[in-house]
């Protein structure tokens, strides 16, 4: 066995131990994912029919309300000089003060628009979700793809410990340790394969899918690195943050409602046309039996000032709170911006220090391990060492890799959803 060891070429070991060896089945595509979530996502189709249910509201608060039709029979007629009334038939209209009806007509869009912006802002939670989500199933997957190579390799060396052992070049203590390692590993495999249930439901969960639901094994991800300066980002972000556009909605329908509450000191106005009938009772006299018609122009008397002050006040203050709403998110959406583009930054960094150097080195060292062994120079504990230290690098590359797309999703969340153009 020994021999037949001593036989495997160097590369079959640095195959096994490199990422990308062993692939599973292509993964789906995650542009493919976002656009099925975004059609088939319950919530976001919950907001989008309020906005849509929003924009209806401006004919009703500008139309006018229905005129009022009133008829009156005399059970006992009133006798006039040309003879008694009989039916008194009427039609009133309320007409607001001009420049009322715009003013409501006005506040019903701004509030549209914060549902618009509600709307948008929920697409961008569910994509960031979704995001969040793929790059979990990934570091998962890739977990145990490499857990399940390094599974591979402990068997062979088992298999070699078990033989020298038996034929007394070797001792107990290797075949031990290569078989507590061997459970450790598949415990620990286990442990990471249980949480992908709970990844692929929280996903089907979003797109509106059964829980039994299947994805594929996610296989590789964006590698691409952002270098676009903070100071663009965080500019686009205060124009493109959803939170911002509805409270500034917020902030004009305010508006509105204090020119709104100051034109209730002006008077409504009520018209009304009357039409009376009088049957003709004599022929002595001329206009006897004419029909009378009236027009009666009306108005309120807008005497209780308090309330009015009052609903001007509350309009002032509300849109003041609005106001400071607004200068504390820009303050968040910086520090947020200003923290998640420093974490990229380090793992970044990491990365480099991974695919530049510790994966390389560890490779190097697991070369030389193998080179000692065969040898006879290094014994069997110290190459499983140097095995287990690359399987770490591998497993902690993948972690970060993960990360970093993680973090550059949670940097294009706070941007409003898209990062600005020129990233690299």
């Amino acid at each position: 066995m020994l021999a037949m060891i001593r036989s495997i070429p160097l590369i079959i070991f640095i195959l096994v131990s490199r990422p990308g060896f062993g692939q599973p089945e292509p993964p789906p595509a995650l542009d493919a994912l976002i656009s099925e979530t975004l059609e088939r996502n319950l919530a976001l189709q919950a907001a989008d029919h309020r906005w849509t249910a929003s924009k209806h509201r401006r004919p009703q608060v500008t139309t006018l309300d229905d005129p009022i039709f009133s008829y009156t029979r005399w059970l006992s007629s009133p006798e006039t000089r040309v003879g008694p009334q009989t039916n008194v038939l009427m039609l009133s209209q309320r007409i607001p003060y001009p420049g009322k009806r715009g003013l409501r007509g006005d506040m019903a869009d701004q509030k549209a628009v914060a549902f618009e912006a509600q709307r948008r802002s929920t697409e961008r939670d569910i994509v960031f979700q979704v995001k969040q989500t793929y790059y979990d199933l990934y570091r998962v997957d890739q977990s145990i793809r490499v857990l399940t190579e390094y599974l591979a390799v402990l068997r062979t060396f088992t298999r070699v410990a078990e033989e020298k052992y038996a034929t007394g070049t070797g001792n107990q203590a290797s075949v031990l340790k290569s078989q507590v390692e061997r459970s450790r590993i598949l415990e620990r495999q286990l442990v990471i394969e249980r949480t992908r249930p709970g990844l692929v439901a929280r996903i089907n969960a979003l797109r509106n899918r059964a829980m039994s639901t299947q994805i594929g094994r996610i296989a590789a991800i964006d590698s691409a690195r952002y270098t676009t300066p903070e100071s663009l980002i965080v500019k686009q972000a205060l124009l493109a943050r959803q939170e911002l556009q509805e409270i500034d909605a917020r902030i004009r329908q305010s508006e509105l409602m204090t020119s709104l509450a100051r034109l209730a000191f002006r008077p409504d106005f009520n018209l009304q046309a009357s039409y009376i009938t009088v049957p003709k009772q004599s022929s002595l006299i001329s206009d006897a039996g004419k029909d009378a018609f009236s027009i009666m122009v009306g108005l309120n008397i807008p005497i209780m000032r308090g309330k009015r002050r009052a609903a001007v006040e509350e309009a002032k203050v509300t849109r003041m709170g609005h106001e400071m709403t607004r200068d504390h998110l820009r303050n968040t959406i910086r520090a947020e911006i200003t923290e998640v583009y420093l974490k990229i930054q380090q793992t970044g960094t990491l990365l480099d220090l991974y695919e530049q150097g510790m994966l390389l080195q560890a490779e190097s060292s697991l070369s030389s391990a193998l080179a000692g062994y065969r040898t006879g120079n290094l014994d069997f504990l110290n190459l499983l060492d140097a095995e287990r230290m690359l399987l770490q690098i591998r497993l902690g590359y993948i972690n970060e890799q993960a990360n970093y797309r993680r973090q550059v999703t949670t940097l294009e969340w706070a941007a409003g959803g898209r990062l600005p153009e020129g990233m690299q």
